[in-house]
């Protein structure tokens, strides 16, 4: 999603919300289509919690920074890890789009089956 500063100032003034935020959001609904049009993650990602409420049920004047996905592709647990590199690959691909960076922070689990969780960095306009 290319915007411009001129573009993320009005619709600021407009709304209330600071640019920064804006800008943070427009990305997230961009990565947000990116998944919904993406062949292999439509079928295995879905949105859930306090963003996926407001954004299709309520109409709360708040914006959220953050999406939260569950994968929903496998119940078979090996089947699941076997998908899981293609999954994370196709999100790479579509955070690079977004000129957005990736890291990764390990998570620690009983299982100690490398889980991480993908951070996504954004280098927002400094409006």
């Amino acid at each position: 999603m290319q915007t411009s500063e001129r573009e993320l100032t009005r619709e600021a003034n407009e709304t209330g919300f600071r640019p920064e935020i804006m800008e943070k959001v427009w990305h997230l609904m961009a990565i947000l289509d990116g998944i919904s049009v993406h062949p292999f993650l439509k079928e295995r990602l879905v949105l859930k919690g306090g963003t996926a409420l407001n954004l299709f049920f309520f109409d709360l004047p708040r914006l959220s920074v953050d999406i939260d996905l569950n994968y929903i592709g496998q119940i078979d647990r090996q089947k699941m890890l076997q998908e899981r590199p293609e999954v994370e690959k196709a999100l790479e691909t579509i955070f690079q789009q977004e000129s957005l960076s990736i890291r990764r922070i390990p998570q620690n689990t009983q299982e100690g089956n490398g889980s991480c969780v993908l951070q996504v960095c954004l280098e927002v306009m400094g409006i």
